[in-house]
């Protein structure tokens, strides 16, 4: 990532509404983007699974978090330009929410 320019901190600190601790292996602050990185070592049976769906909601729960990106370890290795681009589609996404007049205009009010 920091080849391509993009420099996130890692395994930064965020606390869930409930008051936990959890570190996604990437966040982008300022835009409230997290990326996590999967290796099916770590991920491969039915337990470390129901971990991780539940590890992966706490962090959209988090105020800090507003979208999470999840990789494969493999996807890093051999595909690591696709990677990059979902990084920057996603973080290009929440910066133009942000601006001013972006976004979309809600719907009319029933009486």
């Amino acid at each position: 990532m920091h080849d391509a320019g993009l420099h996130p901190e890692s395994q930064a600190e965020v606390i869930t509404p409930t008051g936990g601790r959890r570190y996604p292996d990437f966040l982008f602050r300022a835009e409230g983007l997290a990326v996590e990185i999967e290796g099916y070592a770590y991920h491969g049976s039915r337990a470390d699974h129901r971990r991780d769906v539940a590890r992966f909601n706490e962090l959209l729960a988090c105020p800090e978090i507003r979208a999470l990106l999840r990789h494969t370890a493999e996807d890093v290795l051999h595909r690591p330009s696709h990677v990059i681009d979902q990084i920057r589609a996603a973080l290009l996404r929440l910066r133009t929410r942000e601006l001013p007049g972006t976004s979309a205009p809600s719907p009319p009010r029933s009486r």
